[in-house]
């Protein structure tokens, strides 16, 4: 079986094939196309699949924009808000500089294009950059990484209420498109300014403190 979707993203009009037979999706991704497996049992699917569906009806036009934006190695967008683009990380934003913050992720070039090759491909989900819309300028990261937000806001930007906005979105998101149940957040004891933020998301103290002194706080979403 192989279809054929055509969609348009990126002001391009661009084709996904949608296949269980393994030379049609190598012969797709050597096109430029790209692929998406259908899976069976006992047969092998190559890893240029990006995504694995049960049956072709499974295939979205969300999951057809998400194959062929990774294809081009084009951010997916998280989020907007009134001042800023939530999205993906890609190869032409700039590097952090070096700090306790980065991990050795953003500061680094390689280590940068690992993470957007794996991290967004095989959970969805991870630290996006957050876009100033008027200048275009890179203002922090925030995210969710399994059940956790994290953020880190430029110190050049802080105290202008970015945080609060990019959170206040990723929380949402959270729980509409992650569908998450609960997100913790974990927080230093000095960071007075961490601790006003999650107050104002809603969050709560954890029963239990999340070790090394530091403390954990969870906000549950209702399902209705």
């Amino acid at each position: 079986m192989v279809i054929e979707k055509r969609i348009i993203t990126a002001g391009q009009l661009l084709t996904a094939v949608i296949s269980d037979e393994r030379e049609a999706l190598l012969a797709a991704d050597a096109a430029g196309r790209a692929a998406i497996g259908i899976w069976r049992p006992g047969r092998e699917m190559p890893a240029v699949c990006l995504y694995l569906v049960e049956d072709p009806d499974d295939v979205t036009e969300n999951l057809l924009v998400r194959a062929v934006r990774r294809k081009l190695g084009l951010p997916w967008e998280i989020a907007e808000t009134k001042r800023l683009l939530i999205r993906e990380f890609c190869d032409k934003d700039p590097l952090e500089e070096i700090s306790p913050w980065d991990c050795g992720v953003f500061s680094d070039r390689e280590a940068r294009r690992a993470y957007i090759a794996n991290q967004y491909r095989f959970s969805e989900c991870g630290l996006w950059a957050l876009e100033e819309k008027r200048s275009g300028k890179i203002i922090g990261k925030a995210g969710i990484t399994g059940d956790e937000l994290g953020y880190h806001i430029y110190p050049e930007f802080r105290r202008q209420g970015f945080a609060l906005e990019a959170c206040s979105a990723i929380l949402d998101y959270a729980r509409e498109e992650l569908e998450l149940r609960e997100v913790r957040l974990v927080i230093s004891p000095e960071n007075q300014a961490s601790a006003r933020l999650a107050d104002r998301l809603g969050f709560a103290p954890a029963e239990k403190g999340s070790g090394q002194g530091m403390q954990e706080r969870r906000i549950a979403f209702s399902r209705g």
